[in-house]
């Protein structure tokens, strides 16, 4: 099978996976494993690595309530799962703001972006994520009509 291959069924139906030995070029799979997925039906499902990339910049963009432009989203396969690196500014409440930080301040608003791509990315494209690599670039402050 060649470089971007995905799940494919055999004649009872089965589901089988093999995946691209290629780290930059994740393919998805739907099978019986994917909570919520349709009986295996022969044939394929890929998911373009750009389209992955997508997903997880809009996932980012409004967990974090940042501009998708400002978002950079690299999606890597990781022995059948998905790594992914994000670079991305963080939106912090202004010091007037009536509202408190988030708990755990900096890091976690991370680890809570972290499992909100983790879990979303599953949800919507059907794909393990084994990891979620955050860079923050910037900071922006809350803007006055965000405020909640």
């Amino acid at each position: 099978m060649g470089p971007h291959t995905a799940a494919t069924g055999d004649a009872a139906g089965a589901a089988s996976s093999e995946w691209s030995s290629d780290p930059d070029s994740p393919t998805a799979t739907l099978s019986r494993d994917v909570p919520g997925a349709s009986p295996v039906i022969p044939g394929h499902v890929s998911i373009a690595p750009r389209a992955l990339q997508r997903v997880g910049s809009a996932i980012v963009a409004d967990e974090l309530r940042v501009s998708h432009h400002d978002v950079r989203v690299d999606a890597h396969d990781d022995e059948g799962r998905l790594a992914l690196r994000v670079a991305t500014p963080l939106t912090i409440p202004r010091l007037d703001a009536a509202t408190e930080a988030p708990a755990g301040g900096v890091i976690g608003t991370v680890r809570s972006l972290q499992e909100t791509v983790t879990r979303r990315v599953n949800e919507i494209a059907g794909r393990a994520v084994s990891r979620v690599d955050v860079t923050i670039t910037g900071s922006q402050l809350e803007k006055k009509e965000e405020l909640r």
